[in-house]
């Protein structure tokens, strides 16, 4: 499976990833595919763990927390055997597996950054994993540092397993029909959507998603009539507005928006919710599968799954937080890649701490906030950083504003470029630059550009800050008021 797929990766990146060739040959295989039960298609991990989850959901914190000690050691005690990169940096820090003794024990332990494993690839293979045996995985760069691992193809099967579980919460399944508004299908004028029969979904091309195409789009989403929409927020964003705009009404009813990949704004989320007539569930996570951490059915709190990995929320010192709202960077450990394990990972993402406790009587860690990337921060002449979380408003200020894209280069000046809508004037032009100047602050310049278009990713994601400046002390985040 592994080698097709690496196959598969090169060929594309080789022909283009829309090659007719390529394409038609990969459909077939997908339509051959879906004619095998989901549960057998990803036998035996999906059934596994999926009857796993269900059977953990309510332990006891004690429960979970000798779970966490016991995939953590096992874990610890493999790489310092097998895995070249760790073997060479626990003997560094003068530490082993003998020294873990409880869970907090892992502050132990040497973190590991995204430079690390990209200039040290090879090391980071298990001896016990062929590389051929393996798939290689890249991301989507929104840390601005292009990074590449492997992972073994049971990964995904588990993987999906946890997405089922938690997609539940929403009243949703894996197998269910959807629509897909995120960046895997670019599509062309003449083909705007695609129909991928493995995972039952219809993909949306979101970049020719425009005025003058919406009624095409909105149309086929009627006639589809999916039980949920997979989209990236600022997908979603755009197609909500559009609906509002026109006074548009689906002609069924969603069970749920399901928001990844990029961090999610209350703004956003109220829009859409208020567009699509449906709740919208989120979570955090990464293509590195080390922790995941999704809203339950009650709540907009971050639970993040001890099943999934071991989850530290540490300051600029490396302390664990605990207090209520603080701040820090997420550190974990995933659990099931031992063909390149990741331990004390830094993600480079950022968190807000609560010790609220889960509505929904699970045991977990909450986040009450995800703040985005360590590079998803503004800095001002002075030295302070402001979150993107932030800088969200909740009013009317960017009424009329299809989208928008900060910009920073330089310490205290802030550019703001904004795609507007036709009812677009210079009366919303001053509002906005007055609202975000009184956020702001004096130490910092705002000057405000009207753009005809806002580049994406090469995922199709599209970034709400452009940060050129390296971002060091980010522990003097702003507190969000």
């Amino acid at each position: 499976m592994s080698l097709l797929y690496n196959t598969k990766i090169k060929l594309r990146n080789l022909l283009g990833r829309d090659n007719f060739f390529l394409t038609s040959i990969e459909k077939s295989f997908d339509w051959i595919k879906s004619l095998i039960p989901f549960e057998v298609r990803y036998y035996p991990e999906f059934s596994r763990f999926k009857k796993f989850l269900i059977q953990s959901q309510y332990w006891s914190k004690e429960k979970l927390d000798e779970f966490q000690y016991e995939k953590t050691k096992t874990l610890l005690e493999y790489a310092e055997k097998f895995v070249p990169y760790y073997q060479k940096k626990f003997a560094e820090y003068g530490v082993s597996s003998k020294d873990f003794i409880n869970l907090q024990d892992i502050k132990k332990f040497p973190t590991v950054t995204k430079e690390e494993i990209r200039d040290n690839l090879e090391l980071f293979i298990s001896k016990k994993f062929p590389k051929y045996k393996l798939m290689y995985v890249t991301t989507g760069g929104s840390t601005a540092i292009p990074f590449g691992f492997y992972q073994p193809p049971s990964l995904e099967k588990i993987d999906l397993a946890f997405f089922d579980y938690h997609w539940n919460w929403a009243g949703c399944k894996l197998t269910d029909l959807s629509v897909v508004l995120r960046g895997e299908f670019v599509g062309s004028e003449k083909k705007l959507f695609d129909y991928k029969p493995v995972k039952n979904e219809w993909r949306f091309s979101t970049y020719y998603l425009n005025e003058k195409t919406f009624d095409i789009y909105f149309n086929k989403l009627n006639q589809i009539k999916p039980v949920f929409i997979q989209a990236y927020p600022s997908a979603a964003e755009l197609f909500a507005q559009m609906i509002i705009e026109r006074n548009y009404k689906l002609s069924f009813k969603l069970k749920a928006i399901m928001l990844g990949s990029e961090n999610v704004y209350d703004e956003q989320i109220d829009l859409i919710e208020r567009a699509f007539e449906a709740k919208v569930h989120t979570w955090y996570g990464q293509a590195e599968r080390v922790c995941l951490a999704p809203w339950s059915k009650n709540s907009r709190l971050f639970h993040v799954l001890p099943q999934y990995g071991l989850t530290e929320l540490v300051d600029s010192e490396g302390n664990e937080i605990n207090q209520e709202d603080q701040t820090g960077e997420i550190i974990a450990t995933g659990f099931y890649n031992f063909a390149m394990p990741f331990i004390r990972y830094r993600t480079m993402d950022l968190a807000t701490h609560t010790n609220q406790k889960s509505p929904d009587g699970f045991n977990f860690r909450l986040f009450k906030r995800i703040e985005g990337r360590i590079q998803e921060l503004i800095v001002t002449s002075t030295g302070r950083l402001i979150s993107m979380t932030a800088i969200n408003m909740h009013d009317e200020t960017f009424d009329n504003v299809r989208q928008f894209q900060f910009y920073q280069d330089t310490p205290g000046k802030l550019i703001l470029k904004i795609l507007p809508n036709q009812k677009f004037s210079e009366k919303d032009l001053q509002r906005i630059y007055n609202n975000l100047k009184f956020k702001l602050g004096d130490d910092t310049s705002l000057e405000i550009k009207i753009v005809d278009s806002i580049p994406r990713t090469k995922s199709g994601k599209l970034r709400f800050l452009e940060q050129k400046l390296e971002i060091k002390n980010w522990h003097k985040i702003e507190k969000i008021k």
